[in-house]
């Protein structure tokens, strides 16, 4: 028989399945990921690239708000809204866009990754987002184009993030969907 603090455990992880609390993150910065390896591959300035980190977790605070209208699970306390406003006031206070261009806007969004994951205690969140704050500044100061050629220098890296955390997100959507319909004893 479990005991009452296993059975607590227990409905909080079913109710972080049913609202897919890991899988939405991973695959909504993996579109990100999608349109920041498009901007890396067209050369496109860092201009276009400064707003997609707080606009990502923007579209992710709508997603959940809309989520909890459609079904009725509750959006929990992951803290979307607060990560999209600390991440647009970055872009405003001294060295704040400095920082986007010499870690690049990737990096944020892997600190948003790893905040998320950090407070829901889930490596399925914090631990990519730890490589995708790794391989940013690689791609983002060229040290991908100047030392890995074989794996298509910046580009290349931008895409084994972008594909890691799309597969992740199917992966985390998989397990949610199975979790989601276990009853607690």
């Amino acid at each position: 028989m479990a005991t009452a603090s296993e059975y607590v455990d227990a409905i909080r992880t079913q109710q972080r399945a049913a609202r897919h609390a890991t899988s939405l993150p991973l695959l909504v910065n993996g579109l990100a990921m999608v349109y920041l390896t498009y901007l890396e591959a067209a050369m496109f300035g860092m201009g276009d690239q400064v707003l997609v980190p707080a606009l990502t977790y923007g579209v992710l605070l709508a997603v959940m708000l809309v989520q909890r209208q459609l079904i009725g699970v509750g959006g929990g306390n992951d803290g979307y809204g607060v990560l999209a406003l600390a991440l647009l006031a970055l872009l405003f206070v001294p060295f704040g866009l400095a920082a986007v261009f010499f870690v690049g806007s990737a990096f944020f969004l892997g600190v948003g990754l790893g905040v998320l994951g950090w407070r829901a205690r889930s490596a399925w969140l914090w631990v990519p987002g730890l490589v995708v704050m790794a391989v940013s500044p690689l791609v983002s100061l060229g040290t991908l184009d100047n030392h890995a050629a074989f794996l298509g220098g910046g580009v290349g890296g931008m895409v084994v993030c972008t594909v890691g955390l799309l597969g992740l997100g199917i992966a985390a959507f998989v397990r949610e969907r199975r979790l989601a319909q276990v009853v607690p004893a």
